[in-house]
């Protein structure tokens, strides 16, 4: 088991920096000049070098990759002397625009997006799991047609449509929700929850979506498996069969869970600029919208990282269910 963990860190390791040469090269690569951008018009070409020194992409940009990752590891200095900025390891990039490291300007909205991220991830998780359950067992009844109907629905509308119709809805017309900002938990945990309801809804319907498609499938094909035929045939009860369903259910629900916290903690991006709230996502459209390219490849990076840590804690869950996955 310890060298099956090992191979699948190692592949992990190698995987995200593939990811982020990738991410590096495609954005330095483009016709946006960082460097231009800070230095306004008009830009003497003196002090254009000056810039380019400074942010440290004087170098081909192989090389700027390869500061980029010693900078992972042991940090980086841009510029010297009195006026040099210090950006600590693990540096994922800095901000010439807001004078910070991107790692310090990430660890800030951590807060707001984990919470929006883990609240809409679990209630999504529980409600689309109770709501394909529920219409497994009322096959191509009303709660099925419900359920089916409302789902694909839900899978076409967009984050930001149903967001806004959220907030017209609930904010304006019923007055029962606040509609944007947020609250720090420990101000005051009620507001805090309060001013979340309204994007854990959004989220959980959204991603609760296809749970319970999922769901629904997989229950069916567990009702239909031949361990619960034989369990049946027994004399079980319907209430033990359903049970014995249920936990074939949950494993490969918790694995798409699991890619889709790891996706929110990224940035849940129109769910953040929808309802106001300044988390990991609006920060990287405002990078983007700032040509903040530090910003940009930083938050891109972070969210990769965060996905290829979710397959790999999947991957080794799976090697202690499952001593195949170990040998294969």
């Amino acid at each position: 088991m310890v060298r099956f963990i090992v191979r699948r860190v190692i592949i992990s390791v190698f995987v995200l920096l593939a990811i982020s040469l990738c991410v590096y090269l495609i954005f330095y690569s483009s016709t946006v000049d960082p460097a231009r951008v800070i230095c306004g018009r008009p830009c003497q070409p003196e002090r254009l070098t000056q810039i380019h020194q400074l942010m440290d992409i004087d170098k081909p940009a192989f090389a700027q990759w390869l500061d980029f990752v010693k900078g992972l590891f042991v940090g980086r200095t841009f510029g010297t002397g009195p006026s040099a900025m210090i950006c600590s390891a693990p540096c994922l990039g800095y901000s010439f625009d807001l004078r910070q490291s991107v790692t310090s300007l990430i660890v800030a909205r951590l807060p707001i997006t984990a919470s929006i991220a883990v609240g809409g991830a679990v209630l999504a998780l529980f409600a689309g799991m109770a709501s394909g359950i529920l219409a497994a067992r009322h096959r191509n009844r009303l709660p099925d047609h419900l359920v089916r109907g409302s789902s694909l629905v839900l899978l076409a509308t967009p984050t930001y449509l149903l967001g806004l119709i959220a907030i017209l809805v609930f904010g304006f017309w019923l007055n029962m929700v606040p509609v944007s900002g947020y609250v720090p938990f420990g101000e005051s945990p009620v507001e805090w929850l309060w001013h979340l309801v309204l994007p854990w809804c959004v989220i959980a319907a959204l991603s609760g979506s296809s749970y319970a498609r999922y769901a629904r499938n997989q229950m069916l094909d567990e009702l239909g498996a031949e361990h619960l035929l034989a369990l049946r045939a027994t004399g079980a009860s319907p209430r033990t069969v359903g049970r014995t369903a249920r936990r074939g259910v949950w494993v490969p629900i918790i694995t798409l869970f699991g890619l889709d916290l790891a996706g929110l903690l990224g940035g849940a991006v129109f769910t953040e600029r929808v309802f106001g709230m300044h988390g990991i996502g609006d920060l990287l459209i405002d990078g983007v919208g700032r040509h903040d390219l530090g910003v940009v490849v930083g938050t891109a990076l972070f969210g990769a990282a965060l996905i290829i840590a979710a397959n790999l804690v999947v991957d080794i869950a799976y090697g202690f269910i499952d001593p195949r996955v170990r040998r294969g």
